[in-house]
């Protein structure tokens, strides 16, 4: 038998107007090349979504670009762990 290991990274952001949490960001990003990275949005408040639109928007792709840092930071963290057995 052998160890199976997994790393998975969760982030999670919050769209909040005056004191509201308006929208959710979640993310996980799978480090093991088997499993998948899943990104999802969640609306709680339907009415200041509509109202607040292009902020909500703003923080999702502020929110995206928090990911891909991550993913980066991540991936090159497993490369060089990689690269140091071989």
């Amino acid at each position: 038998m052998a160890l199976t290991k997994e790393k998975n990274i969760t982030l999670v952001g919050h769209s909040t107007i005056n004191g509201t949490e308006v929208a959710r960001f979640n993310a996980q990003i799978a480090t093991d090349l088997n499993a998948q990275t899943t990104t999802n949005t969640y609306i709680y408040n339907q009415e200041l979504y509509r109202k607040n639109l292009k902020q909500v928007r703003a923080d999702s792709d502020e929110f995206r670009t928090y990911i891909r840092s991550q993913e980066d930071e991540a991936f090159s963290e497993i490369e060089e762990t990689t690269t140091d057995k071989a």
